[in-house]
């Protein structure tokens, strides 16, 4: 019988290791949980602390110093997408990121009143951008006037004032028949939405401009309105009208222009028989456009010869005879805007085409630039103001 051989011994290498395992696995040592050093800790929680306050003081004072150097510092205009001033939409807000060119150092808002009209807008005289003259059409008879009619302050009403009872005197205001059936062409130029975006559509401008001067109620109610509306408002906006709130001011300004304004807006030019207003609008040249500004207290910008027409002669005739007559006091506007308008136009049209009047200075409220103040949006909160007579 085969007997097999006996097996080889392991190599010695072998043995070991085999040895190892054994004893690993009849003998494993239970692993020393380690211990953190008391001191070690105490370092690292003291080391944390110091952080979390140097970062409480140093953040805040970074923020300030940043704020302040863009006021007082040339920067990349990049910088402006994070002011607080900036009102970039989407995309300008995106291509301003990518500008890094630098800028003229910010100026300093000079009076400190200014920061309570921030959230209202600067009365805006917007002219309809004609390529070329368009023939005005005629005075119409009795059109079908749109409704509702355009109204003043149509849009949002700011409750930015100083006073509540400012707030409260135009959210009056602006609600009641006394103003809206009187439909005021001093106040819609500049502070009406609807009656800015038809400039382009010239009959709209005609159709509109007949219902200013057709009102279901006399000339002479509407004055005695307005009358009491500035009155009102004297008493109720005192100190918005001492803080040159450009709200309060551009109404008182824009009521006690009522008559005068609707007599220019309702001028008829006796050649063409269209209203001198509508040839204004009509017209590529806006020259003669920008002198039915004159009594909000805006000037009158560089002209060209295009504003030597008899609407314009017969417009400052009639500013001229407002100046000299018992209202003149009152036409504070038009008292800071005539003279400069008169010289600028006799330069370009002849000596003859404006009466050089002597205007007494007023202490009334005038309208104030705020400059860029204009692009921060602090409102607290703003009303709809529902259109419709």
């Amino acid at each position: 019988m085969f007997t097999p051989p006996p097996s080889p011994l392991p190599s010695p290498r072998f043995q070991s290791s085999e040895s190892q395992k054994l004893q690993m696995t009849n003998d494993t040592p239970t692993p020393a949980t380690p211990t953190a050093s008391p001191i070690r800790s105490f370092q690292s929680k003291q080391k944390y602390t110091l952080t979390v306050r140097w970062t409480i003081i140093l953040v805040p004072i970074i923020l300030i110093s940043i704020a302040v150097s863009t006021r007082c510092f040339v920067h990349p205009a990049a910088f402006d997408a994070f002011s607080p001033t900036s009102t970039h939409e989407w995309k300008s807000w995106a291509k301003s990121m990518t500008d890094w060119s630098l800028h003229e150092k910010h100026k300093p808002i000079e009076n400190i009143s200014q920061l309570s009209v921030l959230s209202d807008t600067r009365p805006s005289f917007t002219k309809r951008s004609t390529p070329s003259t368009t023939i005005a059409p005629t005075v119409p008879t009795n059109p079908t006037l749109p409704t509702p009619f355009p109204q003043p302050y149509d849009t949002t009403l700011s409750s930015n004032f100083s006073t509540t009872s400012c707030y409260n005197f135009f959210l009056n205001m602006t609600q009641t028949d006394a103003l809206r059936s009187c439909r005021p062409f001093s106040l819609l130029l500049t502070h009406s939405q609807a009656f800015i975006k038809i400039q382009d559509d010239i009959n709209a401008v005609n159709t509109d401009i007949w219902g200013t001067c057709n009102t279901d109620i006399s000339q002479s109610q509407c004055d005695l309105n307005m009358a009491w509306f500035v009155s009102a408002l004297r008493s109720s906006c005192a100190t918005d009208l001492n803080n040159q709130n450009l709200m309060a001011v551009g109404a008182l300004i824009g009521l006690q222009a009522f008559d005068l304004m609707r007599d220019a807006a309702c001028s008829v030019d006796p050649v063409a028989n269209a209203y001198c207003y509508v040839e204004a609008v009509a017209s590529s040249d806006p020259s003669s456009y920008y002198f039915y500004q004159l009594p909000l207290g805006q000037p009158l910008p560089k002209i060209t010869n295009g504003a030597c027409t008899s609407c314009t002669k017969s417009l400052m005739s009639m500013y001229s005879a407002a100046l000299t007559s018992s209202n003149a006091s009152s036409l504070t506007g038009l008292q800071a805007t005539y003279g400069d308008a008169a010289n600028k136009l006799n330069n370009a049209c002849g000596s003859s085409y404006a009466q050089s009047t002597t205007v007494a200075s007023s202490s009334a409220p005038k309208l104030t630039n705020v400059g860029g103040a204009w692009a921060v949006l602090l409102a607290v909160g703003v009303l709809s103001v529902s259109v419709g007579e």
